[in-house]
């Protein structure tokens, strides 16, 4: 019965425990360093899709003008204002392309005046201004 109880303790003060035997395990993460990779195919992208772009709106029955305004294809966005439609203004460039440009995103567009966006062949939203009585315009 005493070795019993003797063993007992030993375990529950942890005196026999494997993880103490040789002092406190430590466990060390390995730290991975994670480097993101440009794309190596941000250049061609955009000249490509405007091209798709004329080409699938030359082809519609109608001889509207449409313009991308897809946000994944736009970087340092900031928004300069609201128009009379009630649309964010935004000044912007395009990934892959130089200038500064300044209209409307196509994904708020097609929330409020869905009849004014076009969904292109890649899935990418074009704005068509005309619909709205806007511009999109170049600004540098």
């Amino acid at each position: 019965m005493r070795k019993a109880l003797l063993l007992t303790t030993a375990l529950t003060l942890g005196a026999l425990n494997p993880a103490f035997a040789g002092g406190p395990v430590v466990i060390e993460d390995e730290v991975v360093e994670v480097t993101q990779k440009p794309a190596s195919s941000a250049g061609w992208v955009l000249p490509l899709l405007v091209v798709i772009a004329v080409v699938a709106i030359a082809s519609g029955d109608d001889e509207t003008v449409a313009a991308i305004s897809d946000i994944r294809l736009k970087e340092d966005i900031r928004r300069v204002g609201t128009n009379r439609l009630g649309l964010g203004v935004y000044r912007y460039r395009y990934r892959g392309m130089d200038g500064i440009y300044e209209g409307v995103m196509a994904q708020e567009v097609e929330v409020m005046h869905p009849g004014a966006v076009r969904t292109l062949p890649l899935g990418y939203k074009a704005v068509d201004y005309a619909k709205l009585g806007l511009e999109m315009r170049r600004v540098a």
